[in-house]
């Protein structure tokens, strides 16, 4: 879970004073001629899922005259991490490769110009993009430059079922909106929770958002509307969503209380057969099969969000991925391309599966019956990426695609409008009140 908070923290809110101090890092001469001769050095993110990166470098190291120095960071939030190389950029302490979340973390790298665009090294080497799924390259893509190689695994939101449940009721998984509301009443009649929500925690009510909008503004508009479009949050399409959610509340979807239970107890709402439902990112398998495998094995369900309205089905949102970013003024640019290259090789797939990752790699499904775990988890890892890998559009969790400052704001808007506190117009004016 340490990955999982990690990864929910907010894009980093820049200070003036820190932009100007990276405007000197884009030339070739910077800091780079400084560092030591032969040596890249690629910052870590310091947790288990590091281990696959370090075994890559030591493995490149075998036969490359320049190595790689695989150096930890001592941040275990990504705030601190990326700030870290924030203040490093420009100066011999830098490092070569670093890694990000998303494109709001690098926005101001790229307006200064520190970060170095692989455009021209994916028209010599195609693979470098096409290797991986679009809807996740696609999200490290500023103004036709691509900055990011996605590694790790990635994280998508799906909806959980206690099949169980369902059956005892007469109901299969909701496809469809309708399904899902008409399920309501029978489910509640049943002396169950509908659907499980942590409201308390208030960034799972935030999915909710993302995939009612997903499928009436669309996830192009919604990141048009993170980036500081505001008139998308008061658009017809926006209020429709808006009504959408006001139904499924008022209907008692999410009980009475869901404002009281954090999200260290609703898994074992899902459970115990307390809820039948639960909106939760992948991570809620491995939660689930930690404290109950058999639970996991035969009883827990997902599907992908429930379809309406006339956008392509199967949207996704959550945490797209991490990807690798590289300084512009590295000192060996053909021994860090060499070395991003391996992010899509056999070896370093099998790695990311064996701690429990899912590469984002087009190719991984061949990989997923051969790796460790136990059948019923191969299962979620094939189906998670037969949803990616389908995907028209992944949207970044949009706690993750704003500012800082920005992200409590936001959270409070969305809680305020599950609660009632706040109407539709309320929610509005929150929402173009924020900072992009």
């Amino acid at each position: 879970m340490n990955s999982h908070i990690a990864r929910r923290i907010g894009a980093i809110g820049v200070a003036s004073a820190l932009i100007m101090g990276l405007a000197g890092c884009a030339g070739a001469n910077g800091g780079g001629s400084s560092r030591p001769e032969n040596e890249v050095h690629l910052l870590v993110f310091n947790d288990a899922a590091a281990e696959a990166e370090i075994a890559l470098a030591e493995k490149f190291n075998e036969t490359s005259d320049v190595k790689i120095i695989v150096d930890k960071s001592p941040e275990t939030e990504s705030v601190a991490y990326i700030n870290g190389v924030r203040q490093s950029l420009g100066t011999p302490d830098a490092p070569d490769i670093f890694m990000s979340w998303g494109s709001a973390q690098i926005q101001d790298f790229v307006d200064s110009g520190a970060l170095l665009s692989y455009n021209d090294w994916i028209d010599e080497t195609p693979a470098l993009r096409d290797s991986f799924s679009p809807a996740v390259f696609d999200q490290e893509v500023v103004d036709g430059q691509a900055y990011g190689i996605p590694v790790r695994g990635t994280q998508p939101v799906f909806l959980f079922n206690n099949s169980s449940v369902l059956a005892a009721n007469g109901l299969t998984p909701a496809a469809t909106w309708d399904e899902l509301l008409s399920q309501v009443e029978t489910l509640k009649a049943a002396g169950v929770t509908p659907i499980g929500l942590a409201g308390a925690s208030q960034w799972p009510t935030l999915m909710w958002f993302e995939y009612v909008y997903a499928q009436t503004v669309g996830n192009d508009k919604v990141a048009e509307a993170l980036a500081g479009d505001t008139s998308v949050w008061d658009s017809a399409e926006s209020r429709e969503a808006l009504e959408k959610l006001r139904e499924l509340v008022d209907a008692g979807a999410f009980g009475t209380t869901f404002d009281s239970v954090d999200y260290d107890n609703s898994p074992a709402l899902l459970r115990t057969g307390k809820s039948a439902y639960e909106l939760m990112g992948t991570w809620n398998y491995a939660v689930q099969a930690g404290a109950d495998e058999a639970f996991a094995d035969s009883t827990l369900g997902y599907s992908t969000f429930p379809a309406f309205g006339s956008l392509p089905e199967g949207q996704l949102a959550g945490n797209v991925s991490n990807y690798y970013n590289v300084a512009a003024d590295t000192r060996y640019p053909d021994t860090v391309k060499a070395f991003l290259q391996e992010l899509y090789s056999p070896e370093f797939i099998q790695s990311e599966l064996a701690l429990g990752n899912l590469p984002t790699t087009t190719d991984v499904g061949d990989y997923i019956a051969a790796a460790p775990g136990t059948e019923s988890a191969k299962k979620f890892l094939e189906f998670t990426n037969d949803a990616v890998q389908a995907a028209p559009s992944f949207q970044l969790s949009w706690d993750q695609a704003v500012p800082t400052a920005s992200k409590q704001g936001m959270l409070d808007a969305m809680s305020g409008f599950f609660s009632g506190t706040l109407d539709a117009d309320g929610f509005v004016s929150a929402m173009q009140g924020l900072q992009y």
